[in-house]
């Protein structure tokens, strides 16, 4: 079948701004990644709805998340646990990039959520949640 692409070559990068120095980095042992997009219904039930309910296109917004595994002396030229978990105590948005090429989505986004597990005997590994903030765009130029 041609045409479906392997999960393996979508890759979650962001933008940082780390000592001055700003660079766009694939996020270091990423081992899921996903997109969600969602719209916001608005209520434009009438009289005239026949009692159903009728609604409007809202808001839009889009989140990413992924998961990763630890590596306490950090990957050159990747965004590390240690790197994503700074720039979330910012606050400030980061540019993000989620896809691969003929299929990217670009956009702003907070680092909202950073947690660490270590099972014993297990991988240690991290999760991170990003909302966006704007528009998300596709295939940007």
């Amino acid at each position: 079948m041609a045409g479906i692409e392997n999960a393996t070559n979508v890759v979650l990068s962001v933008t940082t701004t780390s000592g001055g120095v700003t660079a766009k980095q694939e996020i270091a042992h990423c081992t899921s990644a996903s997109l969600s997009v969602s719209l916001d219904l608005r209520d434009s039930t009438t009289k005239s709805s026949g009692g159903f309910q009728a609604n409007l296109g809202g808001l839009k917004s889009w989140e990413l998340s992924g998961e990763g595994f630890i590596e306490i002396a950090g990957v050159a030229g990747k965004a590390d646990s240690e790197e994503l978990f700074d720039t979330m105590l910012l606050g400030a948005a980061v540019q993000c990039d989620f896809g691969l090429s003929g299929m990217l989505y670009r956009g702003n986004a907070i680092i909202t959520s950073f947690s660490l597990d270590a099972g014993v005997e297990e991988n240690a590994t991290y999760s991170i949640s990003l909302t966006g903030t704007g528009i998300l765009e596709q295939n940007p130029s």
